[in-house]
């Protein structure tokens, strides 16, 4: 069995420090959290990289839908890249279709483009058609 992980959501270097000093394992570094997350600057994980040790779990979501199209996978996939070599130790994604499932083929090709970081589905799930499928 494994312990518990305590993770806080970080906008910024004022957060993942105070999130650090408080005990935090790890964060989730998002930007817009009013959209429930979005991809945060690679400039702000970059910066807190410098000033924070925990590692960051960084959230790929470029606009306030779930829904991730070809031209987003795309520049979600250009992001993580930068993300990773800002300091990103993983990341946090999740996708549904039109229909409200979860969208297999684009949560798997971001899979594989942040391979071998590790990586989180985010609560999209939350907003699926039928939670419990």
């Amino acid at each position: 069995m494994t312990g518990s992980l305590l993770e806080v959501i970080a906008l910024d270097v004022r957060d993942a420090v105070a999130a650090e000093e408080g005990g935090a394992d790890r964060l989730e570094v998002v930007a817009d959290i009013a959209s429930d997350g979005l991809t945060p600057a690679v400039e702000t994980v970059a910066a807190i990289s410098k000033e924070c040790a925990l590692p960051q779990m960084v959230m790929l979501r470029g606009e306030a839908s779930f829904l991730a199209g070809p031209e987003t996978l795309e520049s979600l996939r250009r992001d993580a890249k930068a993300l990773a070599e800002a300091g990103a130790a993983g990341f946090v994604f999740g996708f549904l279709d039109q229909a409200g499932t979860v969208d297999l083929a684009a949560t798997e090709a971001l899979i594989h483009a942040v391979a071998p970081l590790p990586w989180t589905f985010h609560r999209a799930v939350d907003h699926a058609a039928d939670v419990q499928a």
